[in-house]
């Protein structure tokens, strides 16, 4: 029977009465789509993060999806009159933080290696990669390629970005930008193939108090070989972005694909359709509602790491539209950034990241609310999501069907219906300035079933916590297994949860679970800290099975005070949560590295991640370990 709180809706997001606010008609959302389909234009990953009527969620579908063309060319080098700064035969080294002039100061703290261990991962069949420590300070420091080193900033061979050769960049090329005073406010397009032993870096230096160089795309203007090469002006997406990472014109559409991109220690705002650009006619243009700081229409091996991505339309957005065998993104990893509040306020259908891939992973990431739509939401498959702190937005985790159109080249991979969710905290805060979420965890799909994802979510060494009272939220649930309206998961769709602190607070608002009353299951293994005022079929009774519950071989640890710490979440000595925990999932897919999917490491704050040292007998519940 449907909970007459919840009605038709492309999803959910929270109502101050209560827990879901309504806003539009599923079916009618689903009719237009069908209608939008049948034109046989390329597909973009459309969809929802939050609720919306159905002729914006249609419109917005049609702006984010329809806009490449079909053109086949051939490969031929871009316009350019720049020349390199430095020509060197060695790996990528550091030469220690700058000042920003062009001074080398060497006392700052470096990153990237001569082997950068984010363009390796993804090959030999590994994954995911295996976790690794990352920094929490911001400080960054120059870079040479192995080819051509471009250095840009003030006192460098090059004062603005509009002069670099972006279009022209190679395997081993690495672009340094310098931090200044005022933002670098450029629009740019790559295309660069790099390989794994030779990645091309667009690489930001912090100064002396490690600010990380901004790039705003509030009134940018287009670079120069951008204009040069009409870059993005045939495919309709000159309004995509700060960074776009596409092809030329004179590429071949069914062969061509950028790839081994790192993006790194920057600061990149300014892509929101209330901003403007000059385009490559020195027109003043608006950007897309769904443009993005990165806007990838397909690339491989596409590595972001620390950077703070902010006051965007989508924060990161990457592609899978189906229309080739190769037209798609792949191996995507986002670590150690900052991102919030991206989206558009009043709508639903943008998020922080919105990424559509074969195989993604999110680690060490500072993730923040989002306006109107989710903290994150993936389309991927064999997504992998660890060491990281969420707070939730419309949703916090949304992690649905891919929306390829004719080649599914993310539904064939044996991963696409697993995902890895594990060592995160998460935060459903109804005190957050954008409010709490109603299903803040959403695994299955958001409009078409036979894409659903169809087996298990591994949901573990995970801290939880609901903040919120029975006077401003009466119930509060977690998970939402399938989509909207009663629609019926896959049968083998179902979250697997060990390991985990499930807090609420205040203790006085009623806990669910499951997100409405007949759809998907939820597997309870090993031991989990719950809350004890919960209600539904969840009995408790070790080796019980229920429609929704699987409680076999599981311990639970009751209560509403786990003995942590309320703002860091690191127990405390005493706790009922010590050497309680788990290391890893009950059972791995064999295509993927059981190895790499243990808890290993935690986050740590301000972002990063750093070794998880077991202090006694086995780990601890939840996310972080006895300090």
């Amino acid at each position: 029977m449907t909970d007459p709180r919840f009605t038709a809706s492309t999803d959910a997001t929270q109502a101050p009465g209560g827990p879901v606010r309504q806003r539009g008609a599923r079916r009618n959302a689903q009719l237009a789509a069908l209608s939008l389909l049948s034109t046989l234009i390329l597909t973009a990953c459309g969809g929802g993060g939050g609720s919306s009527d159905s002729g914006d969620a249609a419109a917005e579908a049609e702006r984010l999806r329809r806009k490449t063309t079909t053109t086949t060319t051939t490969s031929t080098t871009p316009t350019t009159t720049t020349t390199p700064t430095t020509t060197t035969s060695t790996p990528p080294t550091t030469t220690g933080t700058t000042s920003g002039t062009g001074t080398t100061t060497g006392t700052g703290t470096t990153t990237g290696s001569s082997t950068p261990a984010a363009m390796t991962e993804g090959l030999n069949g590994i994954w995911p990669p295996p976790s690794r420590d990352l920094s929490s300070s911001p400080c960054s420091s120059r870079l040479v390629g192995t080819r051509n080193t471009y250095d840009v900033g003030p006192g460098q061979t090059y004062t603005e970005l509009t002069q670099v050769p972006w279009l022209s960049l190679q395997a081993g090329d690495v672009v340094n930008i310098y931090y200044r005073a005022t933002p670098y406010k450029t629009k740019v397009g790559l295309r660069a193939q790099g390989t794994a032993n030779a990645p091309v870096y667009i690489n930001g230096v912090t100064d002396a108090s490690c600010n990380r160089p901004a790039i705003s795309g509030d009134g940018a203007v287009t670079a120069t070989d951008a204009v040069t090469n009409q870059f993005g002006v045939a495919a309709g997406i000159t309004g995509a972005g700060v960074f776009t990472i596409f092809r030329l014109p004179t590429d071949d559409r069914d062969t061509f694909v950028p790839g081994y991109i790192t993006i790194q220690n920057l600061k990149i705002s300014g892509a929101r359709s209330t901003y403007t650009y000059k385009d490559h006619n020195g027109a003043t243009q608006n950007y897309w509602d769904g443009a993005a700081a990165i806007y990838a229409v397909r690339v491989a091996h596409l590595s972001v790491e620390n950077c703070e991505i902010t006051d965007n339309g989508n924060g990161i957005f990457t592609n899978s539209r189906g229309t080739s065998s190769v037209d798609i993104s792949s191996f995507l990893i986002f670590r150690r950034n900052k991102i919030y509040l991206n989206g558009n306020p009043g709508r639903s259908t943008e998020h922080n990241f919105y990424t559509q891939g074969y195989r993604v992973l999110f680690e060490g990431n500072d993730i923040g609310q989002a306006y109107g739509g989710s903290s994150l939401k993936d389309r991927s498959s064999g997504t992998v999501i660890r060491y990281n702190r969420v707070i939730a937005s419309a949703r916090a985790l949304d992690l649905v069907e891919t929306e390829e159109e004719y080649f599914a080249n993310i539904q064939l991979d044996p991963l696409n219906d697993y995902g890895w969710v594990y060592g995160n905290v998460i935060i459903n805060d109804y005190w957050q300035p954008l409010g709490n979420s109603a299903r803040p965890i959403h695994w299955g799909f958001d409009n078409t079933d036979f894409r659903a994802r169809k087996n298990t979510l591994f949901f573990y060494g995970n801290t939880y916590i609901n903040r919120s009272t029975a006077t401003s939220w009466y119930y509060t649930t977690v998970f939402q297994i399938g989509a909207n309206d009663d629609y019926l998961p896959h049968p083998n769709a179902a979250v697997e949860a060990s390991g985990n602190i499930f807090w609420n607070d205040d203790g006085t608002t009623e806990w669910r679970f499951l997100s409405n009353n007949t759809n998907g299951k939820v597997r309870f293994r090993g031991v989990n800290y719950l809350p004890t005022n919960r209600t539904g079929d969840d009995s408790l009774v070790a080796g019980t099975t229920t429609r929704r519950y699987d409680f076999t071989g599981h311990t639970a640890i009751q209560g509403n005070a786990p003995g942590i710490n309320s703002s860091t979440f690191v127990p405390a000595s005493g706790s009922p949560i010590l050497d309680k925990g788990i290391l890893g999932p009950t059972t791995t897919p064999a295509q993927a590295t059981a190895a790499n999917l243990v808890v290993d490491r935690e986050f740590t704050a301000p972002l990063g991640v750093k070794p998880r040292v077991q202090m006694g007998s086995a780990m601890d519940l939840g996310a972080f370990e006895l300090q």
